[in-house]
């Protein structure tokens, strides 16, 4: 229970097999009380919040886009209304479309980076300015990808997004390290997440064991797994990394796909 007093934020976190559940429940099995996050499924939410409550810890259930500021400020401002204040923040929404650069589409463009940087921007900065606030420091952690070390064709403007914001975690650690606010960011690798399942090359079997052999460790990474990293930066042992990637990926970012 090494988070017991803590109070954590983590954004994308309504599906019961996407990475921030994974994030939550490692979260609050440390003994966090947690607030999940996401932009529709209220149904999915509300379920989030009774599995942490059977878990023992407290929950709630915030709604909001995170693309837009005022919202994740009056989110941020609710979490802490309700739970008292707030000590850690995964910042883990984003989206993805499968376009080679050639095709890629105004539409999706705008998405994919709306929500990929200007959604982890406006989460990021509502909870630092919170965190400066309260005086005690903090824990910011965000969901990059695998994709700031490797290419993958299909998804060049998803991956321009990780990349980018591998800079602004950097930036940011630097401005927030006088307040005693750490901000690192992990890399999941291939996860069978929602985000993952209309990939059209994991539609069949076939398509997924061989997404299965490119992994040098020849098996899908478990939303559990990516949960567990953001405990190591949450808790006591991640209190002296600052502005630092960490991938959880089985070998993938250093397979022949990596820069």
């Amino acid at each position: 229970m090494r988070l017991a007093g803590k109070v954590a934020l983590v954004t994308g976190a309504a599906h019961e097999r996407s990475i921030g559940w994974g994030i939550a429940r490692a979260l609050a099995e440390e003994g966090a009380d947690v607030v999940v996050n996401d932009v529709a499924m209220p149904e999915k939410l509300a379920a989030r919040v009774a599995d942490l409550e059977a878990i023992g810890v407290r929950g709630l259930a915030v709604q909001a886009d995170v693309t837009d500021a005022t919202a994740v400020d009056n989110m941020v401002a609710e979490a802490v209304a309700k739970l008292g204040h707030l000590d850690i923040v995964a910042s883990n929404a984003g989206i993805i479309r499968w376009e080679t650069p050639l095709a890629i589409t105004p539409k999706n463009l705008r998405a994919i980076t709306s929500v990929n940087i200007k959604g982890n921007a406006n989460v990021c900065r509502a909870a630092a300015r919170q965190m400066i606030a309260q005086g005690i420091g903090g824990r910011i952690v965000m969901t990059s990808s695998v994709h700031v070390d490797a290419h993958f064709l299909p998804t060049t403007v998803y991956d321009s997004t990780k990349f980018a914001m591998q800079t602004f975690v950097g930036t940011l650690a630097l401005e927030l390290a006088p307040h005693q606010i750490t901000v690192n960011h992990f890399g999941p690798g291939w996860v069978r997440s929602p985000l993952n399942d209309v990939d059209p090359g994991q539609q069949t079997d076939a398509d997924i064991e061989a997404v299965r052999q490119t992994v040098p460790l020849r098996r899908d990474g478990y939303i559990s797994e990516m949960g567990r990293a953001v405990v190591y930066f949450a808790s006591e042992d991640g209190a002296y990394t600052t502005g630092a990637f960490l991938r959880i990926d089985g070998g993938l970012g250093i397979s022949k796909y990596s820069r």
